[in-house]
């Protein structure tokens, strides 16, 4: 359902970046290395690729549109063009990051000259998948950069970003996208809007088209539809299941996010119940939220969020909710 950023063609939103790059590639004013920051899933990666066609065709326009059928546009999606690259980590092997060796490949690539056109290209896709040492590697080439190298860095997360590597870039923020724009994409993609909970996965995307379109998956749908079971009566089988397949579907953020939305719906139900006089409850619920939240930031900031994360946050569930 959803392309890939080598295989998009259509940018949406942001208008003011691409009408920047345009200007400075039309000019040839270009930096060296341009930093595209911003949440994951609002389009850094296929801008990257949509501005690397664009320079490496040559062409003077007033929009970066080239066609899918064009030479550069093929080559580029063979991985085949002499004059671009692309960094990323290899799913074939199952890395979970961008290693140092294929930074190093960096080096060999932007000694040679152009072959096609006046740039070579270079996409970092993206720094959040590099360990300390790959980024180090890069901060060297773009230290002292080739002439005519060009890089586009992606980046999700600030924390990503060494300070050092940011201050030889040039800065590209990424907004986000409006719920409103959320619902207007999922419209035209979905039609039975009856399968799933818009507002719950607009609430969830946070302003990502990527995420959005990621969570109306049959595999998000899946896991959606068992985290929320496990707040009414789940069997001792059914929270093995729900484990199995949040480490199967590399779902495990869903989880957690999904948790503490479902909380939070709670919670505000509760207060504006007027009714409602459980005073203890409601603090139960808070005290719920805070440690989910402190086991997944935990987990994110040692990047371990393992098996047993799980199984913490899913008994604190049962004891709050199961009575």
């Amino acid at each position: 359902m959803y392309s890939s950023a080598k295989e998009t063609y259509n940018f949406i939103g942001n208008d003011n970046i691409e009408q920047f790059m345009l200007n400075s590639i039309n000019s040839r004013k270009l930096h060296h290395a341009y930093l595209f920051s911003g949440t994951k899933g609002i389009g850094k990666a296929t801008f990257a690729y949509r501005a690397a066609r664009y320079i490496l065709s040559n062409a003077l326009k007033e929009n970066m549109d080239i066609d899918k059928s064009k030479k550069v546009s093929k080559l580029i999606e063979k991985n085949s063009h002499p004059d671009f690259m692309v960094l990323e980590k290899d799913l074939d092997k199952e890395k979970s990051i961008i290693e140092i060796d294929k930074v190093r490949k960096c080096i060999n690539f932007f000694n040679h000259t152009p072959t096609l056109g006046a740039y070579k290209i270079c996409i970092i896709d993206s720094l959040d998948e590099m360990n300390i040492n790959s980024a180090n590697a890069l901060l060297k080439i773009i230290e002292e950069p080739q002439k005519n190298s060009l890089f586009f860095i992606i980046a999700h997360s600030k924390e990503s970003v060494l300070p050092t590597i940011r201050s030889r870039c040039l800065n590209l923020r990424f907004n986000k996208f409006s719920d409103c724009e959320i619902k207007k994409f999922l419209n035209n993609k979905i039609l039975d809007e009856k399968v799933y909970d818009l507002n719950e996965v607009i609430s969830l995307s946070h302003g990502s088209v990527g995420r959005a379109f990621d969570l109306i998956s049959e595999d998000s749908q899946e896991i959606i539809i068992k985290v929320k079971s496990l707040f009414n009566q789940f069997s001792d089988e059914n929270f093995q299941k729900l484990e199995n397949a949040l480490i199967r579907s590399n779902k495990i953020d869903l989880f957690f996010e999904l948790s503490l939305l479902i909380i939070d719906k709670t919670i505000k139900e509760l207060i504006l119940d007027q009714n409602y006089q459980e005073n203890k409850r409601i603090d139960e619920l808070f005290l719920l939220r805070a440690e989910t939240q402190r086991i997944y930031h935990e987990g994110k900031k040692y990047k371990n969020i393992n098996n047993h994360m799980i199984l913490e946050l899913i008994l604190l569930i049962k004891k709050s909710f199961y009575h």
